[in-house]
């Protein structure tokens, strides 16, 4: 690991802050803006990236302006920690409690902004649902939006990767695309020299068949490798497996109500 990946956020002002309570976009209308979340795959790594805009756009269509108005806020004040331990954020519910709603506006919000990863798991869809399409496609998105990272994965081990892939090794995978190369890289800094966190979000953990569920919640449990600049913003049920994986290793948890 280079020497600034472990630099010290201690203290706000070595962060440059976010705020994704701030509706600029649709904030007097109560439409789904337009957003096309379909990106380029990388060039030297060979990544299969999923496409989501359709389910985001339709989940954007349940979001009344003006609501959910104190989960975004305690989404911003954990994006804004300069705690190192503060890397991941849970929201958890029942289903119909908002989660994919909050998940696809906190994407809406910061996709100009600090977000550089986002997958939204589907029971529907299994191709896209496995631990190593989930990496594989986060990868992909990660190298079309954040330069570096795309320099940076580059140097990956193509053939270890693919044998990863063939063993189905979703750890593995995660050290080749995540761990090495972010921890590789210089923290990314605003104009005015301040490190800028980055964002990646997992909408529905739920909905990873239990298998691959039982693998990526392994890999989620060891997002502690990454840079203190990494946040993980996830939303899953309440199921006892999620549960157990991840109420000692979260930074916070948010149980949205579904009249707020």
């Amino acid at each position: 690991m280079s020497t600034s990946s472990k630099m010290n956020l201690s203290g706000n002002d070595a962060v440059s802050r976010v705020d994704i309570t701030r509706d600029t976009n649709n904030s007097a209308k109560n439409e789904a803006p337009q957003l096309s979340l379909l990106v380029k795959p990388p060039q030297k790594v060979h990544m299969r990236i999923s496409d989501f805009t359709q389910l985001v756009a339709r989940n954007l269509q349940y979001y009344l302006p003006g609501t959910r108005v104190s989960q975004l806020k305690k989404i911003t004040d954990w994006m804004n920690s300069s705690n190192l331990d503060n890397k991941v954020f849970w929201m958890t519910g029942h289903a119909g409690t908002g989660k994919s709603v909050i998940s696809a506006k906190v994407l809406h919000l910061q996709y100009h902004n600090s977000l550089i990863g986002w997958h939204f798991c589907q029971h529907s869809n299994p191709l896209e649902n496995t631990s190593i399409a989930i990496l594989e496609s986060m990868s992909g998105i990660m190298a079309s939006r954040f330069p570096a990272y795309e320099t940076a994965v580059a140097n990956v081990d193509k053939k270890a990767l693919e044998t990863a892939k063939a063993k189905d090794d979703a750890m593995e995978v995660y050290k080749l695309l995540f761990v090495a190369p972010l921890n590789a890289m210089e923290p990314p800094t605003d104009a005015n020299g301040k490190t800028c966190l980055k964002l990646i979000i997992i909408e529905a953990l739920d909905e990873i068949h239990d298998k691959q569920l039982d693998k990526f919640l392994k890999v989620v449990t060891c997002f502690s490798d990454l840079p203190p600049w990494i946040r993980l913003f996830l939303t899953s049920r309440r199921y006892d497996k999620i549960l157990k994986s991840l109420s000692a290793k979260v930074s916070f948890i948010l149980k949205p109500d579904i009249f707020t």
